[in-house]
């Protein structure tokens, strides 16, 4: 009966409307997605802004260099601030004020929200993750033909609904995929789960028996599995689309040997050398990877999308010694850092590129991808469309941009402002990190805070970091920015804080002009 309903659910989101798309008749590469899981824009050995800066030089990600430096690297790429609104935008398309999962997900009848005494949480938002019958980026790519592979953490349904299972979503294999949003740990000795457990939490990654006992490290079981996967998807002689979504490197930090060891050789403290070698271990999970792809024959036909889920953690868990860096400030010169309204909470890495370039190759003619920079504004949900596009698939994604353009060398047609939209405490105190909503258009972002009822205004071109509020000296321009921010939210239905003294929605106040 489980399966049936899991089949009933796929059908029914194959069905949806949308979902019947056009495919054009040119080759059909393989697609992988690599998601990583709370990595920040200053994390990698890559310079993202355009310039290497002192704290990126504690970061060794050869292997993600080796990649950008064939392919394009988008320095003004988005995602929501935290993880289960960006992992559902880019499975459908949608932004997160769109689909309503607003906020990461556990249990479906109990709200994740931190607390606060003036708001509650919206009423009216979605704890049960993915909503049933919306088109999925891998459903629709298993219709023309695509193995779809999920590997590593899902995080789309809460506990106990279907969609917590990614098979449920449109993937022909799911390992390691369910509800919770992080492992017990990293230790293959101890199950991927807490220490201590005399049975599996809700946290133990599921699926990786093979390993448990053993010294293999969360990331390294991983990267196994999706090698395995693709030798059966080649073997097969079929398109695959592999979302490889590491729980790396999202706590509980812990040490990924041998680059622990060297990175605490080097001085820096104990979190930020846990936290170091974790990223050294996906970059070499992304290397292996390639290596597999060329090994395949498969290389010149895989096209790969790199990113994260949200911005840099920093409010807590990293270092904060003259070694580490200080609370809030690991995605300098961005302010602040996962969960907040600020651009540290939101930007991200995200690099396109084929996994080998070979000009010759039909699939590289046929979707071209330039090698260079770009500072083209992105939105997690375009990486729906765009992937669908570089598998010559047309389907209708309400708020997705296909970025084809921009990866073949010329500009955005659409020049729509980004929407953010996070109205939940998520759990750290300090600016930025209260129930907000943002739009960005152009250099110019508008955020509103909806416990104080406030606007703050920010020219991105001079200021970056956001330490100069113009709220007060643009107020034409504030209210332009704010009034379509709220006339988007409205537009969208989204869910809204609750006022706990009067019981209703609190609406975001427009700028007066």
């Amino acid at each position: 009966m489980i399966r049936l309903a899991l089949l009933a659910l796929v059908l029914t989101a194959c069905d949806a409307p949308g979902a019947r798309a056009e495919v054009s008749g040119r080759p059909r590469p393989n697609l992988v997605l690599f998601l990583v899981d709370d990595l920040g824009w200053q994390d990698t050995s890559v310079a993202f802004s355009g310039a290497e800066t002192a704290f990126q030089r504690r970061f060794e990600t050869p292997s993600l260099a080796a990649l950008a430096g064939h392919g394009l690297v988008f320095s003004n790429a988005h995602a929501q601030c935290v993880c289960t609104p960006t992992r559902l935008s880019i499975l459908t398309g949608e932004n997160s004020a769109r689909h309503g999962t607003t906020n990461w997900i556990l249990d479906a009848a109990k709200d994740t929200s931190g607390a606060s005494e003036e708001l509650g949480p919206p009423p009216r938002w979605r704890q049960e993750g993915y909503r049933e019958g919306t088109p999925t980026l891998p459903g629709l790519l298993r219709e023309q033909g695509y193995r779809t592979i999920h590997v590593g953490k899902a995080h789309f349904g809460a506990v106990g609904t279907p969609a917590a299972d990614p098979r449920a979503l449109g993937f022909d294999v799911n390992v390691a995929g369910h509800a919770a949003g992080g492992p017990g740990s990293y230790r293959g000795e101890l199950g991927y789960d807490s220490e201590g457990r005399t049975s599996p939490s809700v946290w133990a990654v599921p699926g990786l028996e093979r390993f448990h006992g053993t010294e293999t490290h969360l990331t390294d079981a991983l990267t196994t599995v999706a090698l395995e996967e693709l030798e059966r998807a080649v073997a097969a002689g079929q398109p695959f689309f592999l979302e490889l979504a590491h729980y790396a490197v999202h706590v509980p930090l812990e040490p990924h040997a041998p680059w622990y060891e060297r990175y605490r050789a080097a001085g820096l403290d104990e979190a930020e050398a846990r936290y170091a070698s974790m990223v050294a271990g996906v970059d070499a999970s992304l290397g292996a990877l390639v290596a597999k792809l060329e090994e395949l024959g498969v290389a010149e036909d895989t096209l790969i999308a790199f990113t994260s889920d949200n911005g840099g953690l920093s409010a807590h868990a990293r270092g904060t010694s003259a070694a580490g860096g200080g609370r809030d400030t690991h995605n300098a010169p961005l302010r602040e850092g996962k969960g907040s309204a600020y651009e540290g909470g939101t930007r991200v890495p995200l690099v396109f590129a084929w996994a080998r370039s070979a000009p010759e190759s039909a699939a590289q003619r046929a979707f071209p991808v330039v090698t260079g920079w770009t500072s083209a504004p992105t939105l997690c949900e375009d990486l729906f469309a765009t992937l669908l596009s570089a598998a010559g698939v047309r389907s209708a994604a309400p708020d997705a941009l296909d970025l084809a353009p921009v990866l073949a060398g010329g500009s955005l047609t659409d020049e729509r402002a980004l929407l953010f939209h996070y109205p939940h405490v998520w759990g750290p105190s300090g600016a930025g990190y209260q129930p907000h909503s943002a739009l960005v258009r152009g250099n110019w972002k508008a955020v509103y805070f909806y416990g104080p009822e406030r606007w703050e205004l920010y020219d991105l071109a001079r200021d970056l970091g956001e330490t100069r509020d113009l709220a007060a000296r643009e107020p034409a321009r504030l209210a332009q920015l704010g009034g379509e921010l709220c006339a988007r939210l409205a537009e969208l239905r989204a869910p809204l804080p609750l006022e706990r003294a009067t019981g209703r929605e609190r609406a975001p106040r427009p700028p007066a002009p």
